[in-house]
């Protein structure tokens, strides 16, 4: 059988779980052939260009990443939404079935990107096209490898042990992958990384601005050395990144570190600042690479409107902070206002509606709006810093940034009386709703005391996800987690 060929803007990717069951997941269906694909540079390039399209499907609202590291934390719960809102509960109420929807579109989400990587990898490698800077061509190569590795880190962190694809496959040899240990994962996407880094270069000019650098990937190398308890590792690779001198907490590179930095980020206009080391990169406009979170996190309330507009705005109404994030942060913290707005004025009664939203993805142009997505910021290398060394100073940069004492000083919060408690703490307030906090605390291994002591119903069965039912169903021969 001929393999199938996909790359934008030629193709419709289908998924298996919408469209066709008699096919696995693994195998996404897509409506080109042999003999119309990859025959000059620009249609290469644009194979990788859909690749980061990828990334943009991951970090979406209730993608992957947000629906682990977010919407099951203690930092968010969902108080009203649109239709489809109760899937979204079960997820944050660790009752989730194995046919539920969200969990199945992840999944196959997540394996229509690694078929695109395989895809982009593969066209790579046996191209007889003559690239006019031949080392572009290896650049693009270490591109697709680094998004298949991200891919997979975050799959295996939610899943476990998943199948593990690393070249094209057809729908018959789809049925012989089976799960693999996480050990075996991590090695390889650690392999990965490692061989990328060494090829990305460390900043881009023009229009590549916004591509996958060496430092990207050193961010995500040493995030997954320290989920695998390798703090030696980790520490070589945040090493690396702050000793560069390409980032700091100054984001708006004006010479001054403080709280505008902090707000900077977050602007509607804000793109790959001096603190961003791995971000998605969206679009404002009609028919563009629009963001979706503002519109997922905004309230599900018709009188909603945002700051300074009278223009409605009826939210999806996920990811709703919760009163337990919202008195995490110090009365002192500007962090705070940025992080949570407690409601808005209904204009048609002049009251008050009590429906806190998170104003992080505050966009005017909230209709096509295009807001990047930083999944590491310069702050989180530090906090990381700070835990793989057990020194303090690297959390007080942070803190010192908006005006709050260091631990170990005076003023500092004292039910926060370790080092480990304050950065857990300080992760949680400064990468708020930036889908760090259950990824944090399933990593420290306090996810179930944390999550029992607030009245959560999880058990260590129910701390990943489950396979979804659609891909045992299509394989039998795939296990299922335990517990569902």
């Amino acid at each position: 059988m001929k393999n199938i060929k996909s790359f934008t803007p030629l193709v419709l990717v289908l998924f298996l779980f919408a469209c066709n069951k008699e096919q696995l997941d693994l195998y996404p269906r897509t409506s080109l052939t042999e003999s119309n694909s990859y025959k000059t540079e620009t249609q290469l390039t644009q194979a990788v260009n859909d690749v980061y399209r990828q990334m943009r499907i991951m970090y979406n609202a209730q993608g992957i990443a947000d629906l682990f590291g977010e919407l099951r934390s203690d930092n968010t719960y969902i108080k009203i939404a649109a239709a489809g809102g109760t899937n979204s509960i079960d997820v944050n109420r660790f009752t989730l079935r194995t046919d539920n929807p969200l969990i199945a579109t992840a999944w196959a989400n997540s394996y229509n990107g690694i078929f695109i990587c395989n895809n982009a990898i593969d066209q790579l490698e046996k191209t007889t096209v003559v690239f006019q800077q031949p080392d572009v061509k290896e650049r693009l190569k270490a591109e697709a490898i680094f998004m298949r590795s991200l891919i997979y880190f975050n799959m295996v962190r939610v899943w476990g042990a998943v199948p593990l694809v690393l070249k094209v496959i057809t729908p018959e040899q789809s049925y012989e992958y089976l799960r693999e240990s996480k050990d075996v994962i991590y090695k390889q996407i650690i392999a990965d990384l490692n061989l990328s880094k060494n090829i990305l270069p460390a900043k881009y000019t023009g229009a590549n601005i916004g591509r996958i650098t060496k430092y990207g990937a050193t961010g995500v190398l040493a995030k997954i050395y320290l989920t695998v308890g390798d703090k030696p590792n980790a520490e070589k690779e945040l090493r690396e990144i702050v000793n560069s001198g390409s980032y700091s907490l100054d984001a708006n590179g004006n010479g001054t570190v403080n709280t505008d930095d902090y707000l900077f980020n977050f602007q509607a206009n804000t793109k790959n600042s001096k603190e961003s080391i791995l971000e998605v990169q969206y679009l404002a406009g009609v028919n563009a690479s629009n963001s979706n979170h503002q519109d997922a996190y905004s309230p599900w309330h018709f009188a909603f409107h945002l700051p300074g507009s009278t223009e409605n705005l009826l939210g999806l109404g996920f990811n709703t902070p919760t009163d337990d994030i919202i008195n995490e942060f110090e009365l002192t913290d500007p962090r705070k206002a940025a992080s949570v707005n407690p409601g808005f004025i209904n204009l048609s009664t002049n009251q008050f509606v009590d429906y806190p939203w998170t104003p992080k993805f505050n966009d005017p142009t909230w209709r096509n709006p295009g807001q990047n997505f930083e999944i590491i910021r310069y702050a989180d290398v530090l906090l990381m810093l700070a835990e793989v060394t057990n020194d303090p100073a690297y959390l007080n940069m942070v803190r010192a940034r908006v005006g709050l004492p260091g631990f170990g000083q005076s003023g500092y919060p004292g039910q926060f009386n370790t080092l480990a408690m304050a950065i857990e703490h300080e992760r949680r307030v400064e990468l708020a709703f930036e889908f760090h906090r259950f990824f944090d605390l399933v990593r420290t291994g306090r996810a179930l005391e944390v999550m029992l002591s607030k009245g959560y119903k999880i058990t260590q069965n129910n701390i990943l996800f489950p396979i979804p039912l659609n891909a045992i169903d299509v394989n039998p021969k795939i296990t299922q987690n335990p517990g569902y």
